[in-house]
């Protein structure tokens, strides 16, 4: 759970739909869509797609690595060849799991992105219509209703709605949402109606700072801990 504070809690609905020049009963001009979109971008997660050579290859780079080469190079020169398959095999090792959690992340971010590609109902040009979830664009007019899955983060702008944050923050409870609060993207609408101001899209949502982080991210694994203390031993 995050502990960033989102900017438009503070401010008011008038506020927001001043920033975003939009109008409620109009939604945003058609001619506006496209320089938004130019923007900010598209309401999506980027995904990151290395080949599978560049990432089994990059755990035999760095610190530890250079350690276990170095120590491999040096006990087969003092033909210590034990200590050369066993490092070697460690090395091979702690490179196969870290290319496989690596894998397992990248079909998690992906997985979130598919999430995102529903259908949602928006204002523009004074005309309600269906776009794509990644079409959308911060001044938007949405119209949320049960059973909703949320695309991008919004702001109340009428009506009521509780929503499903589980996804987010690991809370089963639901959350009642009423004018002047913010729906995170990745939350689902169990009861309620209303209509919301788009205030963030992409990588810029709650939703899309998790996928982005669970993609960059860079953890130890315990086993470099492992192969490091066997490298001292030996």
């Amino acid at each position: 759970m995050t502990t960033d504070i989102n900017p438009y809690e503070a401010k008011t609905v008038a506020e927001v739909l001043t920033e975003f020049k939009v109008q409620t009963a109009e939604g945003l001009p058609l001619a506006e869509i496209q320089a938004r979109q130019t923007s900010y971008g598209l309401n999506e997660v980027p995904e990151e797609s290395p080949s599978m050579i560049f990432l089994l290859g990059k755990h035999f780079w760095g610190l530890t690595a250079f350690m276990l080469e170095f120590t491999i190079a040096v006990s087969f020169f003092l033909h210590k060849y034990i200590d050369v398959y066993l490092i070697t095999g460690l090395m091979i090792f702690n490179a196969v799991v870290g290319f496989l959690q690596e894998r397992k992340a990248a079909e998690t971010v992906k997985a979130l992105k598919n999430r995102l590609q529903v259908m949602v109902r928006v204002l523009r040009g004074g005309q309600w219509g269906e776009v794509a979830g990644k079409q959308l664009v911060p001044g938007d007019i949405i119209r949320i209703r049960t059973g909703d899955f949320i695309t991008a983060d919004a702001k109340l702008v009428s009506g009521t709605a509780s929503a499903d944050q589980s996804a987010l923050t690991g809370e089963s409870a639901r959350i009642d949402k009423k004018e002047g609060n913010i729906v995170d993207a990745g939350s689902s609408i169990k009861s309620g109606e209303c209509t919301a101001v788009v205030i963030g899209t992409g990588i810029k949502t709650f939703f899309g700072k998790t996928a982005e982080l669970v993609q960059t991210a860079k953890h130890r694994l315990h086993m470099d801990e492992v192969v490091r203390s066997v490298v001292k031993v030996l």
